[in-house]
């Protein structure tokens, strides 16, 4: 691994979702990986490696990248979810790509600001916050831990290798996977207990397959979107919550594409547009994302113009080649 040859780099839309621009916010980081989002808008960069940290980018360019208090002493860190639901304490919650990994959860110092927004910039990088870790105590309940060991060791028997998490602002839960079992966990944060769920999905009933690791997810109304880690043809699928039907979005059938990730997933904010990545897209002599010369970003939209929160009846998908 050659360190310091990540970064961040923006697109920029215009409002009939045209890219007007491209630009980097980041340079001389390492293994930059899935990250996530802040309430105000500004990107969080997790890198991927031993001694990685979480990197607060201003898609503006009005601050200069500043490394957060999420990633203390370092790790080798995944993504990031946010429960926004106190506008003066947001809670982050931060994934570690490793067997003995520990997803951790950030609570930053409350806020005594007088007027909204009451949480910003600041928010990330001030004293006085507070770094919990998760711990299973047996297969439905789970608790906050300030004994990282103790998480690590958790995290190595019931979810090795933690990849996407995401937040469910109306049902109060927090979604994560773990990439070596293969398995989707939903955590009830109020009741503190949680529920498994395996992401082999196989060959799905409307076409396309699932049958390698979960990578980043993203839930958007009644769906949960995941994308795919290996395997003869990767792409992003979707599980409907209060059914638990299974379909695929999108698939590479092709040889080429044999082994590759897809990542990168998200969905625009008035939910109409969908974007993912291929990490090697076919490219010859890439592995693992370690070519800079490949790689490739991909832009899906319903027929119907419609957004993918499932909110229509009648939805439906199907996979393409």
């Amino acid at each position: 691994m050659k360190e310091k040859r990540g970064g961040v780099y923006g697109l920029y839309f215009n409002k009939h979702g045209d890219i007007v621009d491209y630009k980097q916010l980041l340079s001389g980081t390492t293994r930059n990986c899935s990250g996530g989002k802040t309430t105000w808008n500004t990107w969080l960069s997790c890198e991927e490696y031993g001694r990685g940290q979480c990197w607060q980018v201003d898609p503006k360019n009005q601050r200069p990248p500043q490394i957060t208090k999420l990633g203390g002493s370092g790790g080798n860190y995944e993504a990031v979810a946010v429960d926004h639901r106190r506008k003066r304490q947001p809670i982050f919650y931060v994934t570690e790509d490793s067997e003995f990994g520990a997803l951790r959860r950030y609570m930053p110092p409350y806020s005594q600001a007088t007027n909204e927004p009451f949480t910003g910039w600041d928010t990330l990088h001030q004293e006085g916050g507070s770094t919990s870790y998760l711990q299973f105590l047996d297969n439905s309940r789970f608790t906050w831990t300030n004994d990282e060991q103790a998480a690590r060791n958790s995290q190595a028997q019931y979810y090795p290798n933690v990849e996407g998490v995401d937040f469910d602002t109306e049902n109060g839960e927090l979604y994560f996977v773990s990439k070596k079992k293969q398995v989707l966990f939903v955590l009830n944060l109020l009741a503190r207990t949680y529920t498994a769920s395996t992401t082999k999905f196989g060959t799905l009933q409307e076409g396309g397959e699932f049958k390698q690791g979960p990578d980043h997810i993203a839930t958007h109304g009644d769906y949960l979107y995941l994308t795919e880690d290996g395997g003869t043809s990767v792409g992003a699928y979707a599980l409907h919550k209060p059914t638990g039907k299974r379909y695929a979005m999108f698939e590479a059938y092709t040889g080429k594409y044999h082994g590759d990730e897809t990542t990168g997933l998200q969905i625009s904010s008035d939910g109409t547009k969908m974007y993912a990545a291929f990490q090697d897209c076919g490219c010859s002599g890439s592995n693992s994302g370690t070519n800079p010369n490949c790689g490739c970003l991909m832009e899906f939209s319903r027929d119907d113009g419609r957004s993918f929160d499932g909110a229509t009846v009648g939805l439906k998908f199907h996979s393409a080649s």
